[in-house]
């Protein structure tokens, strides 16, 4: 009798489990398109960054989950243009329940943390709400 219940409870839970939830997709497919159209402006309170939201993943699907949006800078030596420096995280700008679904929308971003007479680089990437992050962005140079 006993098997007999335990045999019931997993045919249950077994029917329950099963189905299709959705297309499978390979998680390289699942990132947002890159940002393509960053743009950086030295203004008198720092530097402005104004980039697009994506709308879709590399696979052209339309881009359901997105989060946030990770900002990038590395600080360059004017001395040493072409010397290596690694990009450090910078802030994270959420994308607000409202703005989700909008088609097209422009962001902005003022990065007052900056100093007088120097070079910096900035970059962009798109976050899931998974933490998946897209490729950098096109790479925007500002002088100080």
């Amino acid at each position: 009798m006993k098997n007999a219940w335990l045999l019931v409870i997993t045919l249950v839970v077994a029917a329950n489990a099963c189905g299709k939830k959705s297309d499978p997709r390979a998680p390289e497919l699942a990132t947002p398109k890159l940002i393509t159209n960053l743009a950086a402006k030295s203004s008198a309170d720092g530097v402005a960054l104004t980039w697009n939201r994506p709308t879709e993943y590399v696979d052209g699907s339309a881009l359901k989950d997105l989060a946030s949006f990770v900002i990038f800078r590395k600080e360059v030596s004017p001395s040493c243009l072409d010397c290596p420096v690694p990009y450090r995280e910078l802030t994270t700008v959420n994308v607000e329940d409202r703005e989700k679904f909008v088609r097209l929308k422009q962001y902005r971003f003022d990065d007052r943390e900056v100093r007088s007479n120097t070079i910096y680089r900035y970059r962009v990437s798109s976050q899931l709400f998974d933490g998946t992050l897209s490729g950098p962005s096109n790479e925007v140079e500002v002088k100080r």
